[in-house]
């Protein structure tokens, strides 16, 4: 924008010295008609002096008619008149170009010094708000010259035009770089109005991706049907733009119910599974405390969660030991009784246990230690095997497996092998008993035999025949 500095100050300077002159010839004319206003009330006619030498005020204020009448080619004279007229009237008491205008040197100082901005490089002129400044100035000398009286509506009209005239001088190519920012700001909000914007969003940890006209994260969740309060968490402000290709998170808080302490509270969080959402909580779960569901449960909706308190503590205490009965058979008794040998007597031991406590409630005790304090003495009791069969008494009877074999030979005991005796295992049926086999008769135990173990006999026979035709049968043995 190109300004002509040396008309800016011209016309400024022109303005400036028409605003002084015609305050000055507004101020004479309300003395002089003060005067006549004075002189009528007094009904006094003016002197001879007065006539012949009229009032300098008078030829003062023709003079400034005929300067209003003549307008100055050049605004540095005028500034000259204007000042010179100030310094007559000698009622301006504070003005910075008139109080210094004193005689006719010094307005042709003046006058020079306001031809001084022709001469002046472009460059180290102020801007335009200079200007607005120094038109402020003017207009204060005026309203100091008329008394104190305020500056008339159109010379603060005239002057307000030229501040707006001057600022748009200035500031009008803002003005333009903000009109075109705007056209350029509805243009894209157009554009993206109607292009789609693909969106990436992870819910709850499922990815989804869809395309959207919706400006914001809030309008586009609402446009989606996706609820969500405070407590949710979402890894972008919901006020957002939305620009293409843009991603964000979002998890919903679940609501749960925990049970512990005997109290049950509601919850919220963002958690995914049970220890974590209790944690979140702020319930402390021990090393011991049940946990159902299970700390690595994934979370969901309305889940009631309870803890279960665990503790164990150990006691000692002294508990009786039972003594135990010892049967031991007895060949002088008879088959079904028996006898008391050793009375028994209880011992007393001290007992350590570790309980476990669930809620306050015993659940379980563990024996930890013992130590015996007093031993405990079992009780003996003799059992009669003695069997009376045939009217004779016998130690005791046994069922047992019956072989038969023959071919001679030596016995276990040395002697001849021949009917009348048995191989029989020594541990069950000691060799040299006398024994009794129902449907055989007596027998004698002298001999062994390697596959003879047990609760087996084998009778010896005379021939090969009888033996087959025994072959193998069950018998009741007495021992005498």
């Amino acid at each position: 924008m190109n300004i002509n500095i040396r008309e800016v100050l011209g016309g400024k300077e022109e303005k400036k010295g028409r605003w002084l002159a015609e305050a000055v010839e507004e101020e004479r004319k309300a003395e002089k008609e003060a005067g006549k206003a004075e002189n009528a009330g007094n009904d006094e006619s003016p002197s001879e002096a007065e006539v012949q030498n009229p009032e300098p005020d008078v030829l003062e204020t023709e003079t400034s008619d005929q300067d209003d009448t003549e307008e100055p080619a050049d605004p540095a004279d005028e500034g000259s008149v204007v000042m010179e007229e100030v310094d007559e009237s000698d009622e301006i008491a504070e003005t910075d170009d008139v109080a210094e205008t004193e005689t006719p040197a010094e307005t042709e100082g003046s006058a020079e010094t306001y031809d001084q901005p022709e001469e002046q490089d472009t460059s180290e002129i102020g801007d335009c708000a200079e200007l607005d400044d120094e038109a402020e100035e003017s207009s204060e000398e005026s309203a100091e010259i008329e008394g104190g009286k305020a500056e008339p509506a159109d010379n603060a009209e005239k002057n307000e035009e030229k501040k707006i005239a001057a600022f748009g001088k200035k500031y009008g190519w803002i003005t333009g770089i903000a009109a075109s920012f705007i056209v350029l700001l509805a243009v894209t909000f157009a554009y993206t109005s109607l292009v789609p914007r693909e969106v990436h969003a992870t819910i709850n940890g499922k990815e989804y991706s869809t395309v959207t006209k919706e400006y914001t994260i809030d309008g586009f969740l609402e446009g989606e049907n996706i609820e969500y309060c405070e407590e949710d968490y979402i890894s972008k402000p919901v006020s957002t733009y939305i620009y293409d290709g843009i991603s964000f998170d979002l998890k919903h808080a679940t609501d749960f119910k925990v049970t512990a302490d005997g109290k049950t509270k509601k919850y919220k969080t963002l958690e995914r599974n049970v220890g974590d959402a209790l944690k979140d909580c702020g319930v402390k779960v021990g090393d011991k405390d049940i946990v159902t569901p299970a700390v690595d449960t994934s979370m969901g909706d309305d889940m009631e969660i309870v803890v279960q308190r665990v503790t164990t503590k150990q006691v000692k205490v002294e508990e009786k030991v039972p003594f135990e009965t010892v049967e031991k058979e007895d060949s002088s008794l008879n088959e079904g009784s028996s006898k008391v040998v050793t009375e028994g007597v209880e011992g007393l031991d001290e007992v350590t246990y570790e309980i476990t406590y669930i809620d306050g409630v015993e659940s379980s005790r563990k024996e930890i230690a013992r130590t015996s304090i007093t031993a405990a003495v079992d009780e003996v009791v003799a059992k009669g095997t003695r069997i009376n069969f045939n009217g004779k008494s016998y130690s005791r009877k046994l069922v047992v497996k019956a072989y038969a074999y023959t071919g001679g030979g030596r016995t276990a005991m040395g002697t001849k092998a021949r009917v009348g005796e048995i191989a029989v295992d020594p541990s069950v049926i000691p060799l040299g008993s006398r024994v009794y086999i129902e449907g055989v008769g007596y027998r004698r135990a002298e001999d062994t035999g390697g596959n003879i173990k047990g609760n087996t006999i084998d009778i010896y026979m005379n021939s090969e025949s009888e033996c087959l035709r025994w072959g193998m049968r069950y018998v009741t043995v007495y021992i005498e």
